[in-house]
């Protein structure tokens, strides 16, 4: 329990640089491995930490010979911890950011697809517009792991997966199903959705989940599309190239394929089929703020991307 002696020497609050030791020691299991991210000694980061329990009169963690756990209030605490100061670093970087060059390193997450064929030349143009800028990109299906990564932001598709991260919407997207010209004068072009039992399909698995059974919607109407696949694969540039050759059918994010459509070399199959519209984001890792960097990036990618989703 906390000493009655510890909770009358405590007489502020919570300092920042405690919460955040305390929020990577949550991420990451244990004290030790906060504090080497954190270039402290595993003593003074465990003082830390018990001071800020004394501090707030509760456990944050619960100790095991091998780990370090939130309780259930701890949990509660970081969780409303990490909103707070996402909302903190937020205002210091808007307050910060017009007296900031856009300089230094940008490390960013991508997926390979997306990365390779549409973000590689736009980021050409944006660091070309920033000559103080470095950039170090980090291309894969596999989705990065903001808190254990040695990344700044990663550009996603869909919903962030924890409360209090700090996103820049950029384009609103969908997946359409698409082929290639050859392919549809070899096998037929689907005319209904049960025409697509008898196409190949080319199965892109994404956090190690077969797309076997793609769920979509028919003029606002959900419908679910079961392929018969003999390519399955896990990197979205590999089913796009495959698509391209003529191997089958596939279903892709329109901004992916965009200039594959303009091209010729895929066309749209049951053009009234698609996803429901899910956004592309950029996501800011814990402890990252909206610094002239990301500003200057949101910024440039998002007409871009709205002009590749248009056609234009």
């Amino acid at each position: 329990m906390v000493k009655t002696s510890d909770l009358a020497a405590a007489k502020s609050g919570p300092e920042l640089a405690a919460l955040r030791l305390a929020l990577r020691v949550a991420d990451l299991g244990g004290v030790a491995a906060a504090a080497r991210e954190l270039n402290q000694l595993p003593a003074t980061a465990t003082a830390a930490v018990r001071r800020l329990e004394a501090q707030l009169g509760v456990r944050l963690f619960t100790r095991s010979s091998r780990a370090l756990r939130p309780t259930p209030e701890g949990a509660a605490f970081l969780a409303r911890s990490r909103e707070a100061l996402a909302l903190l670093e937020l205002a210091m970087g808007e307050l910060h950011a017009p007296l900031t060059q856009v300089r230094g390193t940008l490390r960013l997450s991508v997926s390979a697809d997306f990365g390779t064929h549409v973000l590689r030349p736009l980021l050409d143009e944006f660091l070309q517009a920033h000559p103080q800028l470095q950039l170090e990109l980090f291309v894969s299906d596999r989705i990065s792991d903001l808190a254990r990564e040695p990344i700044d932001a990663a550009l996603r598709y869909g919903v962030p997966e924890h409360a209090g991260q700090i996103v820049r919407h950029l384009v609103d997207n969908r997946a359409i199903l698409v082929a290639a010209p050859a392919y549809l004068q070899r096998a037929g072009t689907p005319r209904r959705i049960e025409d697509l039992a008898q196409h190949e399909g080319i199965d892109l698995r994404i956090a190690s989940r077969s797309g076997q059974r793609w769920r979509l919607l028919e003029r606002g109407r959900p419908v679910e599309v079961k392929l018969r696949a003999r390519r399955s694969v896990d990197n979205g540039l590999i089913a796009r190239l495959w698509a391209i050759d003529g191997m089958g059918i596939a279903l892709k994010a329109q901004l992916d394929v965009a200039a594959d459509l303009a091209a010729g070399r895929l066309v749209r199959v049951l053009p009234k089929l698609q996803s429901p519209p899910y956004p592309l984001q950029l996501v800011l890792a814990r402890g990252t703020h909206l610094n002239a960097r990301m500003r200057a990036l949101g910024d440039f990618l998002q007409p871009r991307l709205a002009r590749l989703l248009d056609g234009g």
